[in-house]
C-alpha cells in the first residue's frame, strides 16, 4: 500500500518503510544491523520529515544500533493530518510496539527533536515499550514557549492548531511526575525558538538528566548531534 503524493526522498544508506496503523500510514526509513542490537526510534521537528533525522540515525547505526526514523502524521511521507500531538502518543506507542517486535531488536530508545521531543516526552508519561527517552530542543510548557519564542510562526501555528485543552494536556511539563523511564533532556544555550528554560524546567520536575550544549541554537549542528547520540547511548 502506497501513500499517494507524499513520497520521501531516497536515502542511499537506509531502507524505506511504511508503518500501517489502523487510521494512518507513517512513512520513514530503517537503518538495520544484521545482529541483535538496541534500536532508536527518531521523531522529527515541525516542518520536517523523517529524512531530517538521518544524521542521528546514522550515528546510532555507527554505534552498533538499529535506527528507525518516521514522519509523523500529516508530514511528508505519512498520511493523516498534523495535530501537534493530539494523536502523537497513540501513534508513537504503536510504532514503539512494532519496532520492539522486529527481529534482532533487543530494546528500544525514543528520541525526538523539537516537536518530536514534545511527542517523546508525552509518550514517556504513559506505559510504552521505550526503555528510555531523549528530548532535544523540546517545548515543554506551551503557553510559556508561546510567550518566549522568537519565532512568530510558532505562535501563529499554535493559534491555528491547538485546542483549548491542548495548551495544558499537550504540555509535557504537566505530566512530568508520570515519567517512569530514564530521560535525557537536551537544550541549546543559544536556542531562541524553545529557550533553555523549557528543558530545564522539565528536567527539574521529572528528575531527568539535563544536557546543556554551549553554542547550540534550536537545530543541533552535526557535532552537537554526535554528542547527543553519545550521551543517549549511556542511558
Amino acid at each position: 500500500m502506497e501513500v499517494p503524493g507524499l513520497t520521501l526522498p531516497l536515502l542511499a544508506d537506509a531502507a524505506p518503510l511504511t508503518l500501517h496503523l489502523p487510521d494512518v500510514a507513517l512513512g520513514g526509513y530503517g537503518w538495520w544491523h544484521s545482529k541483535p542490537a538496541p534500536a532508536a526510534l527518531l521523531l522529527h521537528g515541525w516542518g520536517q520529515d523523517a529524512s531530517a533525522m538521518a544524521l542521528p540515525a546514522q550515528a546510532f547505526r555507527a554505534a552498533g544500533w538499529h535506527a528507525v526514523s518516521l514522519s509523523m502524521r500529516g508530514w511528508r511521507g505519512s498520511s493523516g493530518c498534523d495535530d501537534y500531538g493530539r494523536s502523537g502518543v497513540r501513534d508513537t506507542c504503536r510504532a514503539l510496539t512494532w519496532l520492539a517486535g522486529q527481529q534482532g531488536v533487543t530494546d528500544v530508545l525514543l528520541l525526538g527533536f523539537s516537536m518530536g521531543g514534545l511527542m517523546a516526552l508525552l509518550t514517556a508519561s504513559v506505559p510504552s515499550p521505550a526503555r528510555a527517552v531523549v528530548a532535544v530542543s523540546a517545548p515543554t510548557e506551551l503557553r510559556r514557549v508561546y510567550q518566549t519564542t522568537s519565532f512568530g510562526g510558532l505562535r501563529r501555528y499554535y493559534d491555528a492548531v491547538l485546542t483549548p485543552e491542548q495548551w495544558v494536556e499537550g504540555s509535557p511539563l504537566h505530566h512530568a511526575h508520570r515519567l517512569t523511564v530514564p530521560a535525557l533532556v537536551v537544550v541549546g544555550l543559544e536556542d531562541r525558538v524553545c529557550p533553555p528554560q523549557e528543558g530545564r524546567s522539565y528536567a527539574s520536575a521529572a528528575q531527568a538528566r539535563l544536557l546543556e550544549v554551549p553554542g547550540m541554537a534550536h537545530q543541533p549542528s552535526p557535532s552537537a548531534w554526535f554528542r547527543i547520540v553519545e550521551a543517549s547511548l549511556m542511558l
